[in-house]
C-alpha cells in the first residue's frame, strides 16, 4: 500500500505585494521630515486628543530608555573632558609662552642695569679738571714744574683701584681727557700689569707724555 502525497504549489512572490507598504512608510517618512507636518504630527500627539496616551506610552517607555540615556550623558561628559584637557594643555602652553618671555625682559633689564651701572662709574671716575697752567718757554720740555700741577677734587688713588677693575678700552677713554700729568699719578698707583694695559689703549701721543713724566712721578 503505498502513500501518495500531494506537492503544495509554491507561490509567486509579487513585488506589488510590497510597493503599498514601502509607499506607506515612505509618506509617513516624509510627513515626519516636512517641518510643518511634523509640527501638527507632534502637535496632535503630544497636546491633542493622544495626550493621554502619549504620557502613558513615555511612563512605560521611560525605564527601558533611561540606559540609553545615561549613555549618552556619559559620552557627553567624555567628550567635554577631553575638551577640557585641550584646552588645558593650551593654556599650559601660553603659560610657559608668557614665563619665558618675562625670563628673556628680566635678563635684558639685567643687562640694562648693568650697563647703567657700568656707565654710572665710569662718570663718576671721570674728575673734574681744574685750570691747568701752561709752563712757560723757559721751562725744560718734559719737566714738569710747580705751576704745572694739576689739582683734581677726586683722590688719585681712588681713581687707580676704579681704573684697575675696569677694562682697559674703557680707562683709557676717560683717561685721555684728563691732563697727562694728573694720569701719570694715577698710572703709579695702578698695578704694573693694569698700568702696561691702559697705558698701551691710550693714543700714542698721549701715551708717550704719560710716560715721559711717569718717570718723575714717584710711586
Amino acid at each position: 500500500m503505498s502513500i501518495v502525497t500531494r506537492q503544495r504549489p509554491k507561490k509567486k512572490f509579487k513585488i506589488r505585494s510590497l510597493l503599498l507598504p514601502v509607499v506607506a512608510l515612505l509618506a509617513i517618512a516624509f510627513a515626519l521630515w516636512w517641518p510643518p507636518s511634523r509640527a501638527r504630527i507632534v502637535g496632535f500627539v503630544v497636546n491633542g486628543p493622544l495626550t493621554p496616551v502619549w504620557h502613558l506610552a513615555a511612563n512605560v517607555i521611560s525605564p527601558f530608555l533611561q540606559p540609553l540615556h545615561f549613555a549618552a550623558q556619559e559620552q557627553v561628559i567624555a567628550d567635554r573632558n577631553k575638551q577640557i584637557e585641550t584646552l588645558n594643555g593650551q593654556i599650559d602652553d601660553q603659560r610657559k609662552e608668557i614665563n619665558s618671555r618675562d625670563a628673556q625682559i628680566a635678563a635684558l633689564q639685567n643687562q640694562i642695569k648693568a650697563q647703567q651701572a657700568a656707565a654710572a662709574r665710569a662718570a663718576a671716575a671721570t674728575p673734574t679738571p681744574v685750570a691747568v697752567r701752561r709752563p712757560s718757554a723757559s721751562a725744560a720740555p718734559g719737566v714738569e714744574t710747580a705751576s704745572t700741577q694739576v689739582q683734581l677734587t677726586d683722590d688719585p688713588k681712588r681713581i687707580a683701584a676704579v681704573w684697575s677693575t675696569m677694562e682697559p678700552e674703557q680707562a683709557a677713554a676717560v683717561a685721555q681727557k684728563l691732563p697727562p700729568t694728573y694720569t701719570a699719578r694715577v698710572l703709579a698707583l695702578m698695578g704694573s700689569d693694569a698700568a702696561g694695559s691702559l697705558l698701551g689703549a691710550l693714543p700714542p701721543t698721549y701715551a708717550a707724555q704719560v710716560s715721559q713724566i711717569s718717570t718723575q712721578v714717584p710711586k
